[in-house]
């Protein structure tokens, strides 16, 4: 019966009190909703808002030309619409028409309980290992050459150790030998030592790094968590801890201390020689989410804004 009352509001009118509530008892809520988060990915977001914070679904706007673009932050790719009822594809098309598109750009990517049929709709893949079980039985799913690189990584005497300094991950991302996921351009990065600092402050997230037998630093990821779902945000990986397998170590070491725990981590951003193998290597299971696109800007914009 909210279907056509949903409102369109800027930053100042949202009631973060009644929002972070929403997105606290949602079905499909995390981390990338809470009000905090999104002040740090972008000041001054927007929002669609059914009914009385039933419903609600958080928007990224720039401007360029005085043409609007509706983004997806790379830090933050699981939004989309959030509740606590039933979320019917026809909800959440109305959310997606609800979005102002004249002389817009929308491409936006939303979360795994958000499914559309539309032509203007792209599947991407997202992997996650629940962690109810031991570590022992954990492992018996891994597979033989998992297993082989873990024993390469232990034979290379690389050394697991939690909680690197803020700092010391972000420079090391930016060294020449290292790769990192995502990639983040220098305005992002600062996002990143914000949400970094605020997880530390409130315990809402841990660095876990790997050393090589030199004590040089090969590896090294974030993980931040949220009601029973941890995701890992950042992860940087140098070309010694590649060879060394030190990433896979790493995520081994993480499973085994979040063990046996009603939770769920997210891995899609590790970085190693074959990112498949080292999905189906964990037994990670492949979970779907949608990004929409569409561009709605005259021809000539087009060429421009994408």
């Amino acid at each position: 019966m909210y279907v056509l009352n949903i409102k369109h509001l800027n930053n100042s009118d949202v009631n973060f009190i009644r929002w972070d509530n929403c997105i606290n008892n949602a079905v499909n809520g995390n981390v990338f909703a809470y009000s905090w988060y999104l002040n740090i990915l972008c000041e001054n977001w927007e929002a669609l808002v059914l009914g009385n914070y039933e419903y609600v679904m958080p928007l990224f706007r720039k401007t360029r030309f005085n043409k609007n673009t509706y983004y997806t932050s790379k830090l933050g790719v699981r939004l989309g619409v959030f509740s606590n009822k039933l979320l019917t594809e026809k909800i959440v098309q109305k959310f997606i028409d609800a979005i102002p598109k004249k002389n817009s750009v929308i491409n936006i990517s939303l979360n795994v309980f958000n499914q559309l049929e539309s032509k203007n709709i792209k599947s991407n893949s997202t992997y996650a290992i629940d962690l109810i079980k031991s570590h022992k039985r954990i492992a018996e799913n891994y597979t033989n050459h998992f297993q082989k690189d873990l024993e390469t990584a232990k034979r290379n005497k690389i050394s697991i150790v939690k909680g690197l300094l803020p700092n010391e991950l972000i420079n090391f991302s930016q060294r020449k030998d290292v790769l990192s996921q995502p990639k983040l351009k220098p305005s992002e990065i600062q996002k990143l030592r914000m949400i970094i600092a605020y997880c530390m402050r409130y315990s809402l997230g841990d660095t876990y790094c790997a050393y090589g037998s030199h004590n040089n630093l090969q590896a090294a990821g974030f993980f931040i968590k949220s009601k029973r779902k941890l995701h890992l945000l950042f992860a940087a990986n140098s070309k010694n801890g590649i060879a060394n397998k030190a990433f896979h170590l790493l995520i081994d070491k993480y499973i085994e201390v979040h063990s046996e725990k009603d939770l769920t981590l997210s891995i899609e951003n590790i970085i190693s020689n074959n990112n498949q193998d080292f999905f189906s290597g964990l037994g990670a299971k492949e979970y779907k989410f949608q990004q929409y696109y569409t561009n709605n800007l005259p021809l000539l914009y087009r060429f421009i804004i994408k």
